[in-house]
């Protein structure tokens, strides 16, 4: 998969990771901060049984639109609009399709394979509740830094994540910070900035419609691949990156090996 692919997808995560939805505006209260921001979109996330988010992904050298939809308890729904990528959870069953590969990627939890035990994290309750404050507040140091008043009379609060793990953040992902923007309109975020370790901006992800409380059919997270495509289970992929990363560290060794041994028989004469 191309590398600006992999950046947008992975803002995409972004966004879907530090996205807490509510439906109703927040009480009147003249002083706004981080931690009461958190508190009214807990509060209010139980209102939410299902959501389509329509979005636009965008750095430097691409621009692709995205369908984000999410049902309660446990399914979901990632569409690119050209297709590129499509990503299906049912509740039971995964597929991750890549266009540019022809592959489904897939994982079927009755099979009871080590991902099962995770797949129901994928719950939207789970994911704007009991993700919400304990994981963020451990993987990011939250702060409120801005607020500003538009022409469309909402107003608007950034909020700035700053990685804690920066060495993983910075050496991995290349990621510096995080900007999210939430609108008093129906506080959900509405643009989530991405900042490399040098405090350049890397992507964005804009918001162009909610719609909360969709009616969507079970029937439409379920998906059926191309007859073409090869299916790929997602158990041997992560097989295939362990036993890579078993070569690696084992030729690593050897070589390490190697110079102790040079190193000793220099010694020795």
């Amino acid at each position: 998969m191309p590398k600006d692919s992999r950046l947008l997808i992975r803002l995409l995560l972004a966004f879907v990771i530090l996205m807490m939805p509510v439906t109703v505006p927040a009480a009147e209260d003249k002083v706004i901060t981080a931690e009461k921001l958190f508190d009214i979109m807990e509060a209010r996330s139980e209102k939410i049984n299902a959501m389509m988010a329509q979005v636009r992904l965008s750095n430097l050298v691409a621009s692709k639109t995205v369908i984000l939809s999410i049902k309660n308890p446990d399914k979901f729904a990632i569409e690119f609009d050209d297709g590129s990528v499509k990503a299906f959870f049912n509740g039971q069953k995964l597929w991750v399709y890549v266009q540019v590969i022809n592959e489904v990627f897939y994982h079927f939890s009755e099979s009871q394979g080590f991902m099962a035990s995770y797949l129901g994290w994928f719950s939207p309750k789970k994911l704007f509740t009991s993700l919400t404050r304990q994981t963020l507040f451990s993987l990011f140091e939250v702060t409120l830094f801005k607020s500003e008043v538009r022409a469309d009379t909402y107003t608007y609060y950034w909020l700035k994540f700053t990685p804690r793990m920066q060495s993983v953040f910075k050496n991995v992902f290349e990621v510096g910070h995080y900007h999210m923007i939430f609108s008093t309109k129906n506080f959900l975020p509405v643009e989530v900035i991405e900042y490399g370790h040098s405090g350049k901006e890397r992507g964005r992800l804009l918001v162009l419609e909610y719609r909360l409380n969709e009616l969507l059919p079970d029937s439409y997270f379920d998906y059926t691949p191309p007859e073409s495509a090869s299916m790929v289970p997602i158990t041997v992929v992560l097989a295939q990156k362990i036993e890579q990363s078993a070569a690696v560290i084992y030729d690593r060794l050897k070589e390490a090996a190697n110079k102790v041994k040079d190193t000793l028989w220099d010694w020795s004469f």
